[in-house]
Parts: structure tokens; sequence; C-alpha cells
């Protein structure tokens, strides 16, 4: 197969945060195939977030089993890449005949690729990212790709930087920020099953760290849980005030509100994600569960931008934190100088 002019389809259509996670293999591809044209299915909800990924050249919004069919077939793939292997994609990449279709090696689906690889991601031994890097290699390998480089580096979402100025502008303007103080978002939601952090621990972290700095504090929220906003900015009011930014459901605004922070504060959820991919310092807090570690769910940040914290089991309903040791740690963690 010439490398070179290769068309690949590449599918991750579930959530935020397991999309954002391909993006590090999508962006190996590029590094290593700039000419290759790469098409990504997604779902309906993470369609505007996939714009402004850089290394995706066509969107394809996961649809019905026969329009999606039918989109597929007025294009065509040498390659296809399932990140997350499910039985219906399966079928219809064997129905549309792509010669070459990668996949973990996962229960019935697995039998309509023909490359499977055995992962067990549960376990969680690494990163999600990296066991999605992992299919990448083996696509590299099977085209025989020789000299590969590095993966490309942060941030993986691109937005335009003259926009990006004046949105940080109006923003600071609108809710009355000091421009000189460090922004901190606070998330928190968990928006899953996992649990998170009380309110009273949000709220008491707020007042250790203003007892450092006159930060800005701000809850970034969802329009469904407006009322743990409230909750918090009220726990917090005698001490340190908080200020909640309007919600919204277009993603795309969401993108350039997070990417306005200094700090993105939150559990393992899609938003901590989209901070991870602008390249924005993240405090993340994780549950212990097996399936959720923070080794699992780590951002994709630099390294260096990244400071996460595991539950130690003290209460079955929250998260729990050793306070003065975390507390410490986050100080001097955004209180660095490599903010940018």
């Amino acid at each position: 197969m010439p490398v070179k002019n290769t068309d690949i389809l590449v599918i991750r259509n579930d959530k935020i945060g397991d999309f954002i996670l391909i993006l590090p293999a999508i962006s190996w591809i590029k590094k290593n195939i700039p000419q290759a044209k790469i098409t990504c299915i997604v779902s309906k909800e993470v369609s505007p977030l996939a714009k402004h990924c850089k290394n995706i050249d066509n969107i394809l919004v996961d649809t019905s089993i026969k329009e999606l069919i039918k989109e597929l077939n007025k294009l065509s793939f040498d390659i296809s890449i399932s990140f997350f292997s499910t039985f219906r994609i399966g079928y219809i990449l064997k129905k549309i005949n792509i010669p070459i279709r990668i996949a973990p090696k996962t229960k019935l689906a697995q039998f309509f690729y023909t490359h499977r690889i055995l992962q067990k991601r549960s376990k969680s031994k690494k990163p999600e990212y990296e066991y999605n890097i992992d299919l990448v290699d083996e696509m590299f390998q099977i085209i025989q790709l020789k000299n590969i480089e590095n993966i490309d580096g942060t941030p993986y979402l691109s937005l335009d930087y003259e926009e990006s100025i004046k949105h940080r502008k109006s923003f600071i303007e609108k809710y009355k920020l000091n421009e000189n103080k460090k922004i901190i978002f606070i998330h928190p939601s968990t928006g899953g099953s996992s649990k998170g952090l009380s309110i009273d621990l949000y709220a008491n972290i707020c007042k250790g760290l203003r007892k450092f700095d006159d930060y800005n504090f701000m809850i970034h929220t969802s329009k469904h849980d407006i009322k743990i906003a409230k909750r918090l900015i009220d726990e917090a009011k005698t001490d340190v005030s908080i200020k909640m930014i309007d919600t919204t459901d277009d993603l795309s605004e969401m993108v350039s509100n997070i990417n306005i922070c200094d700090i993105f504060m939150a559990g393992s959820t899609g938003p901590l994600h989209i901070a991870g991919a602008l390249n924005k310092k993240t405090v993340a807090f994780y549950p212990k569960k097996k399936s959720s570690t923070s080794l699992r769910w780590e951002t994709i940040n630099d390294f260096k931008k990244r400071l996460s914290f595991s539950d130690i089991n003290k209460s079955k309903k929250y998260i729990t934190i050793e306070f003065k040791k975390t507390l410490l740690e986050i100080q001097k963690f955004i209180g660095s100088d490599d903010i940018v």
C-alpha cells in the first residue's frame, strides 16, 4: 500500500473524555503520515468538539446503521481503527469492505476485524491514551512504516489565537476578575457514577488557597448541576468569593471558556480532559476503583502540568484526601511560574 496517500477511518463514538484520549494517537498518525486523510466517526454530542482537532480532516456523526453505511460508501478507506470495539461498528466496517480493520480483541465484535490487539484495558496497567496509541503502532507495523517519529506535543485542540485573546478579555470584564491573578476553574460535578469530592472539601480547598494568594475562583458546570454549584458558592462565601460561569450546552463555547483558565480542578470528567487537551494545568481527583484509576484516566497535557490525587477511602460516598498535604501540593503546583 502507498503509505503517503493513505485514507484512514478512526472511530470513537461515545463520550467526551473517551474521544479526547484518542487525540495523541491521531496526532501520531499525522506526524508520521502527514498526507494521510483521517476521517473520524464521533457521537452527535462530541461532533462540535471534533471540529477543534487539527489532525482530523473529516468528521462523520454516528447515526443509524443504514445512514452510516450510505455515508461511508461515498468514501474510500485503506484502513480503519476502532479505538473501542462494538459489534455494530464492526459489522459496518466489514460491510463496506475496508481491507485493513484494526480493533481491540474483545468479545464477539473482534471477528469483524482483520487485526485484533489483546489489551485488557480494565486492568488499568497504563493510561487509556497509551492503549489507543498501541492500535496505531499496530497499524505502522502492518503497513511496514519505517523510521517512526515521536508523537507531537500538546495542545491537541486548536483555537483561533486572536479570538481567544478577545474572549479572555471580555470574560475577565464580564465576571470582574483580577487580570493579574491566576484563574482557577472548579468543576465540582462528576457527570457519572464515580464518586467525587464533597462540596465541603472543594470549599475548604478554595479557602485554603485564598490564604496563599488572591486567586480568581470560577465554577464551571453544566445546566444539570447548577444546584451543586450554588451550594459550593454558599459554602465558601464567608471566606472566599467564588463566581459561576454561565452554563452552556455548546461544546465549542465550552472549549473557549476552558481555554481562559490557568488551572482546571475536577474529578475525572469530560471537561477535565478538554482542559488537558488544551494543555492547561489540571488538578484531578480519582476514585480508587480499578477501572477508574489516576493512571488509567490521566489527562493528555504536558506531564509537568498534571497533578492528581487518589481516594484514600475514608468515605463510601465521596473521594477523600489528606487535606493539609494535598492543599500544600496544589498551592506549590499552581504557584509555579510555567503558566502559559
